[in-house]
């Protein structure tokens, strides 16, 4: 992922959430934390991650700061990933493995959730 367009993909997901009644706090240049939104005592923690490709991977070492940091902090983990210009959002507790990585893919459809699941 380029980073440019990792950014690009933050900053739309920021711009829906406060569509949304959301403040969000963008943190650049991040490693395992890109957005913090927050609305009505309700905290959303992201790690955003975007491709072109049908197919990559995440390392595990992001998914286990998101996740350290949520608990942290209070909020609510999830990998917001953008795929082939469609957006899902993965409960990071869901996924498991024993490897260095998460291997993101078009079987994501079956667990993901929707922006407005986790707005509610």
């Amino acid at each position: 992922m380029s980073y440019k367009k990792g950014s690009s993909f933050e900053r739309k997901l920021k711009e829906l959430l406060e569509k949304e009644g959301f403040a969000v706090i963008r943190s650049a240049g991040s490693k395992g934390i890109d957005l913090i939104a927050g609305k009505n005592g309700k905290i959303l923690i992201f790690e955003c991650k975007s491709s072109n490709k049908n197919r990559f991977y995440i390392n595990r070492e992001d998914v286990e700061k998101l996740i350290k940091f949520s608990e942290i902090f209070g909020g609510k983990p999830y990998l917001a990933v953008k795929m082939q210009r469609k957006i899902f959002f993965i409960d990071p507790y869901l996924l498991s493995t024993n490897k260095k990585s998460f291997v993101i893919d078009k079987n994501i459809e079956n667990f993901s959730l929707t922006f407005y699941d986790i707005i509610r």
